[in-house]
């Protein structure tokens, strides 16, 4: 593993879990359900403490549907041991292009959410909740308010990534 200069524009994807086996192989946790972004021979960069190191993958491969990466520089259990808990982050400009329909996270936060029941404006996206059945939205009106709105189909209307709207129709009362 090499040190890195942070020039680049990073992508926080997940966090390096425990070691499987003696050779070095560890898993990953992801912090998004895809990982489309874990390819042999893309780099990732490890993060612990304000130190970055990066790491090509050399291999991957699946067990309970959660990755397994042996990476370059990590040749036994101890050393993947050393690098356990630490953020795993790419370059932006290394993610893969999401199929039509799809959108990172990062280019939806700031877009404008607007009801279309009324076509008013609810608030700007801060973030998306996605540690429960389902992704939620976290939007802040205009008072400074929180709104938590369902990403499922009930409440989705689309999303326009070059306007920067997200179109949602709430059911009456949604926002008292």
């Amino acid at each position: 593993m090499k040190k890195t200069d942070k020039t680049n524009e990073t992508v926080l994807i997940g966090k390096v879990g425990s070691p499987v086996g003696i050779k070095g192989e560890v898993r990953i946790t992801l912090y998004a359900q895809d990982s489309t972004n874990l390819k042999e021979g893309k780099v990732l960069l490890l993060e612990r403490a304000g130190k970055t190191t990066e790491a090509a993958i050399r291999r991957i491969r699946y067990q309970k549907d959660r990755p397994v990466v042996k990476l370059e520089g990590v040749e036994d259990r101890n050393t993947a041991e050393e690098i356990r808990g630490m953020e795993v982050s790419i370059y932006a400009s290394d993610l893969e292009e999401l199929p039509e329909g799809e959108h990172y996270v990062r280019d939806l936060i700031g877009c404008r959410v607007i009801d279309t029941t009324d076509d008013r404006e609810v608030g700007i996206l801060k973030d998306v909740i996605q540690n429960t059945a389902q992704s939620i939205l976290e939007v802040e009106t205009a008072e400074g308010r929180s709104v938590l709105i369902p990403a499922v189909d009930a409440f989705m209307r689309g999303i326009d990534e070059e306007a920067g709207e997200i179109r949602v129709e709430l059911i009456p009362g949604f926002l008292d």
